[in-house]
């Protein structure tokens, strides 16, 4: 038999900084991704997808949690893409607004994903720890996440981690941490050869269908 000797290879996406990078590009019509595929796309011939890990949270709209779903579920019909939720909190904050001649304080509630960095982190470092790959991809600009980036380097120095920065995003923390950094602005092939159907029947006779919003 035949032994598979390529340089394993674990894919970690913040969903939702991946997101942001997508929509400031105005690259809708991307949403629509096939991750797995994707993140094959960005190999050299001597390395292997193992899996891909996706962070992310639900959204709390319900139109918007509706499109997320259809995108979670199509992903998610390939056992090589793993889906790790956080969760969204609503938060308050008070601000100074103009209200006719005067100022006031006006209570404003927003909502907050959480989670997300640390448990990106504990995966990441868990992987390492457990030989379960030899290269680390993260599809990530957020600073935060430079930590684990030591904690790594620190156990294992000779592991290589590769950080992918969204469209029109950057961190100069994970940039002097990385082995090397990749701006997926200039990959837009690698994104257009990784779309999904836009139609995808599942097993039991439902169609998973791309939004047209997404369109």
């Amino acid at each position: 038999m035949e032994v598979d000797n390529r340089i394993r290879v674990i894919a970690y996406f913040d969903g939702f900084n991946f997101y942001e990078g997508l929509r400031s590009e105005k690259w809708r019509h991307y949403y629509w991704l096939d991750i797995y595929k994707f993140s094959s796309q960005l190999l050299r011939k001597y390395q292997k997808l193992e899996t891909v890990k996706y962070f992310s949270a639900v959204q709390y709209d319900r139109d918007k949690a509706e499109r997320q779903d259809l995108f979670f579920q199509a992903n998610l019909l390939n056992p090589k893409f793993e889906l790790i939720l956080g969760d969204f909190r609503k938060r308050h904050r008070w601000k100074r607004v103009k209200i006719g001649e005067k100022k006031e304080s006006v209570k404003i509630t927003y909502w907050e994903e959480k989670k997300t960095d640390v448990s990106i982190a504990c995966h990441m470092i868990r992987d390492v720890i457990l030989n379960k790959c030899d290269i680390s991809f993260l599809f990530c600009a957020d600073g935060d996440l430079s930590p684990p980036i030591e904690v790594i380097k620190e156990i294992k120095p000779q592991h290589k981690i590769i950080a992918f920065f969204p469209p029109n995003t950057f961190s100069y923390d994970i940039k002097g941490k990385a082995n090397k950094v990749i701006l997926l602005k200039g990959r837009e092939k690698s994104f257009k050869n990784s779309l999904l159907e836009n139609k995808i029947k599942i097993s039991d006779g439902y169609t998973l269908e791309c939004p047209d919003k997404w369109k």
